[in-house]
């Protein structure tokens, strides 16, 4: 009798701490085709608290620069440049979200347009801004939008979408291996407008 209220103990204690610990995502902040309105040489930038420090994110428009690189992207930690990149200017502009894993409490952030998108993280023992994802990466029909949405659920996805018919991908942190294991979800999907946060 012992025996089965011990197993059956241990198996609330193995259940109830999947629930209470599961990976969870929550979607912080979001500036949607914030480039599309910005005026020449003009920046705007936003800062964001972290569990390793101030990361601060700037974007600026280059009067000069060819269209290719006319958005210039630059990173801090802490006062300390970690990133510094030359974007194309892209229909509709580019949609940025930050994203907090609530689990372990880290930040990771896209940066969408109609043709690409990425998910970045800062990546302490590198003192480095990661792309950990990349929608190129990913298999998706042609001429499909894509971009990151956290779920009700709390699940992070890529989501690729073209006239009401998408493909999913679900994302999860691996610790072991400091970057994302993910699962293809498939495709026949409705818009996800209405699971997102």
């Amino acid at each position: 009798m012992r025996k089965c209220i011990a197993a059956v103990l241990s198996l609330f204690i193995l259940t109830f701490g999947a629930v209470c610990f599961a990976e969870s995502y929550q979607m912080t902040y979001e500036a949607q085709n914030f480039t599309e309105g910005m005026k020449n040489d003009q920046a705007l930038s936003e800062e964001f608290t972290t569990p390793y420090g101030i990361l601060k994110i700037q974007a600026r428009k280059l009067l000069q620069a060819k269209s290719e690189n006319q958005m210039h992207f630059i990173v801090w930690m802490d006062d300390k440049r970690i990133d510094d990149a030359h974007l194309p200017k892209v229909p509709y502009g580019y949609t940025f979200r930050v994203f907090k894993n609530t689990s372990n409490g880290d930040f990771f952030y896209s940066l969408e347009s109609v043709e690409r998108a990425c998910l970045y993280g800062y990546s302490p023992s590198k003192g480095t801004l990661e792309i950990y994802v990349d929608s190129q990466n990913y298999a998706h029909e042609k001429g499909a939008y894509p971009y990151f949405v956290a779920l009700k659920n709390g699940d992070l996805i890529l989501a690729f979408e073209k006239d009401n018919n998408g493909r999913r991908y679900k994302f999860n942190w691996d610790a072991s291996a400091n970057w994302f294991g993910y699962s293809d979800l498939g495709s026949g999907w409705s818009s996800i407008r209405g699971d997102k946060q």
